[in-house]
């Protein structure tokens, strides 16, 4: 019987504009000529559904294609229609071929779940649709091809049997047991020349599109990354604290929230705007006072006469205009290169931090929380890439709004299924409890809350702060030790390990003890530390890379500083070393 004849039907509104731009469905043509198939047609056609519809019908109706194939507009996108068009023409359904796809892809990402592949036969033609991802493709197709599935369904619609030949597998056929080398006939080659044949004979991976979440560990970036906006895009705060005017005194002062006050409307006078760190400052105000320079004045009661919500606070100190106040772009600016092609995405959750935070996840926005204008969800992503890459099961309780039953209803839900909680960002609960003063970190805050009935009478919970790189450097510090004790693992090895190493980069040193951000490298003298840069804790790009945390003293009052290159610093390690 002649090779099955293959139509290829690519379906993109932009590779119908841009030939060039269709990379799924050259890559379908390849390998089913490689295949043996003789591939007839390859057209594109835009995300419309009379259009798709027409195409197939036509080829369909020629009775001169086997094997219909289309590529793009099967997931959830506002234009794919892919499904809507081809399902009247199907005359019989094949389901088991829809759950083979389906099952494939599922193994490698639970992002498959949203693609609606569809398949069946009209007249004497089989028709398939596959998503757009050259890389979903590869596996649809692998999946189809390997074990003779669609071979066998070919065979059986143009009339055959459908019986394969049975076949028997040798060192070599041609020769009886008794005969078959007694060593191998192939020379040995040194790991080296091994090493390069291997190499030579791998093809580049496939480069595809892929939301940013938790699952790219391991990936490598096959271009460069740019923001593609500032970061951050408004004026915000890296305090806990009040927005107000610079020019406002000393003084009681009403208070209002995200609540009670829109963003976009100017500040009232004689009001400030309670402000957590990272997030927006209203319109007029300019500068922003800190938590410790300030007193609770009054409250608002229940009816019962309880304290509730601060009502009015007493502001200890003038603030100079852009106290507290971080710029736009003041991290990030528009078109800055974040990551570089070939920077791998690693288990400590830095660059998958790095990509929520200058809003890319195809680079894709996350949702923004609650009142909050122009901020990404940098956090939950990149700690749930760390979390997951130590083996850990990981409850997304998702974004909170800021309010307090928003707070103790979804507390209430990880109370019930987790062993350990994490926030990110000011709880409100947090401001009765004790916090740590580290940097990047203040203020980070542990708790336990009692669980009557549980197994664990207590579950233990930790505050992160807001800002990106506070959050992954208190992680590693705090949680990563709490972790391991709850796992049993022996006291002595909770703690992440450090060794001592060679500063490469001058260090400056702060009031607080700091975790300085670095790249270890290993080298025949020993152990390097190379600075990531800027280590503000809003900048989760300091992270990038950073295998180690290098632990750096509090500034004595008669003392250096900073630490000088080749000064020997205590560091924390947080990923794997490089090498030199």
């Amino acid at each position: 019987m002649s090779a099955p004849r293959v139509a290829v039907l690519t379906v993109s509104d932009t590779a119908s504009a841009d030939a060039s731009a269709d990379r799924s469905g050259p890559i379908i043509r390849d390998i089913l000529s490689e295949r043996g198939y003789e591939c007839k047609y390859h057209l594109i056609v835009p995300d419309d559904e009379a259009a798709i519809r027409h195409t197939v019908q036509t080829w369909c109706d020629q009775d001169d294609v086997d094997w219909v194939i289309t590529t793009g507009g099967t997931g959830f996108g506002v234009r794919d229609r892919t499904p809507e068009a081809i399902r009247p023409l199907i005359e019989r359904d094949a389901s088991g071929l829809v759950h083979l796809l389906l099952a494939a892809s599922l193994q490698y990402t639970p992002l498959a779940a949203l693609s609606r592949p569809v398949a069946g036969t009209a007249k004497n033609t089989l028709i398939i649709t596959l998503p757009g991802s050259v890389k979903a493709v590869k596996e649809n197709l692998a999946a189809l091809l390997n074990g003779g599935v669609v071979d066998h369904a070919l065979d059986l619609i143009r009339g055959g049997t459908g019986k394969q030949p049975r076949t028997t597998l040798s060192h070599d056929p041609s020769l009886p047991a008794s005969a078959r080398h007694r060593e191998s006939p192939y020379p040995l080659v040194s790991v080296k020349e091994a090493l390069d044949r291997i190499s030579a004979e791998i093809e580049p991976p496939v480069i595809s599109e892929e939301l940013v979440t938790s699952h790219l560990r391991g990936y490598v970036l096959a271009e460069d990354v740019y923001a593609s906006q500032n970061v951050p895009s408004s004026y915000t705060t890296n305090v806990d604290g009040y927005a107000l005017r610079h020019t406002d005194p000393p003084g009681v002062y009403k208070v209002v929230t995200s609540q009670t006050h829109s963003l976009a409307d100017t500040l009232p006078a004689d009001t400030i705007y309670r402000i957590n760190t990272g997030g927006p400052l209203p319109a007029g105000a300019d500068a922003v006072i800190m938590v410790e320079d300030t007193r609770l004045h009054s409250t608002i009661k229940s009816p019962q006469g309880e304290d509730l919500e601060e009502n009015e606070v007493e502001t200890l100190v003038s603030v100079p205009k852009g106290d507290n106040v971080r710029n736009p772009g003041s991290d990030v600016q528009k078109g800055d290169l974040v990551l570089e092609k070939g920077h791998i995405i690693n288990s400590a959750g830095g660059e998958i931090g790095t990509l929520a935070f200058v809003g890319r996840t195809k680079v894709k926005p996350s949702a923004p929380g609650d009142g909050w204008g122009g901020i990404w969800d940098t956090n939950r992503p990149s700690l749930q890439a760390v979390l997951e890459g130590m083996g850990y099961k990981v409850v997304d309780l998702g974004i909170v709004p800021d309010d307090l039953d928003a707070h103790v209803s979804a507390l209430k839900i990880g109370l019930e299924c987790a062993d350990m909680i994490l926030t990110t960002g000011a709880p409100r609960w947090a401001q009765a409890t004790s916090s740590s003063p580290v940097k990047p970190g203040k203020p980070t805050t542990f708790a336990t809350i009692p669980t009557p009935g549980r197994a664990s009478e207590r579950v233990p919970i930790f505050a992160l702060p807001g800002n990106p790189a506070s959050a992954l450097v208190t992680f590693h510090i705090f949680v990563v030790p709490a972790l391991r004790r709850l796992g049993g693992w022996p006291s002595e090895r909770c703690n992440l390990p450090s060794i001592r190493v060679q500063l490469q980069d001058p260090m400056r040193l702060d009031p607080r003890p700091e975790y300085h951000r670095a790249i270890i490298k290993a080298s025949p003298v020993g152990f390097k530390a190379y600075s990531t840069g800027g280590q503000r804790s809003s900048r989760v790009a300091s992270l990038n890379g950073a295998n180690g945390l290098v632990a750096l003293p509090a500034r004595g009052e008669n003392g250096p500083s900073q630490w000088v290159v080749g000064d020997l610093v205590e560091t924390v390690i947080i990923g794997e070393i490089q090498v030199e």
